[in-house]
């Protein structure tokens, strides 16, 4: 192919980095390759199954990644180690209970007026809750992830 990578003008230098479990199977993958083809659709699959590039407002497809889907002979390869964007949900929940002062909150407010005040305190948190506006990255995060979640259940019920 580099005869025709010689006559191309534009380029895109798309660059990854994989570790763990995921490295170790793109690798015995990489290694049990039978021909070109196959080599393709391993390289291109592992960068789809983590990257994708999205125009922001639109939340349609950029043209790098039409263009990676249609090199694909097989559009059905995956690896079996989870993906790291599967757990953005369990980050933010895990967040909010260690690191954003949400529960030692509900403790301070139970402490001074009583436990089932802190039940008036996530009442009063939700009623900000049910007049948020999303923005276009809430909107793009949910058009995103919405299907991997709904597939794999809540991160909470694990």
């Amino acid at each position: 192919m580099r005869h025709i990578a010689k006559e191309v003008d534009d380029w895109v230098r798309v660059e990854a980095e994989f570790s763990g479990k995921y490295a170790h199977q793109l690798t015995d993958a990489i290694l049990n390759c039978k021909n070109d083809v196959e080599f393709k659709n391993i390289i291109i699959s592992s960068l789809l199954d983590r990257y994708m590039f999205f125009y922001v407002k639109s939340n349609r497809p950029h043209k790098i990644t039409k263009l990676m889907l249609e090199l694909l002979d097989e559009k059905n390869f995956q690896f079996k180690s989870p993906s790291p964007r599967n757990n953005l949900l369990d980050q933010s929940i895990d967040h909010l209970i260690k690191g954003s002062g949400l529960i030692p909150t509900l403790w301070k407010v139970g402490e001074i007026w009583g436990k089932e005040v802190t039940l008036e305190l996530m009442e009063h948190l939700y009623s900000h809750y049910e007049d948020f506006a999303p923005n276009d990255d809430h909107i793009s995060w949910i058009n995103k992830y919405k299907n991997l979640y709904l597939l794999e259940g809540k991160p909470w019920s694990k």
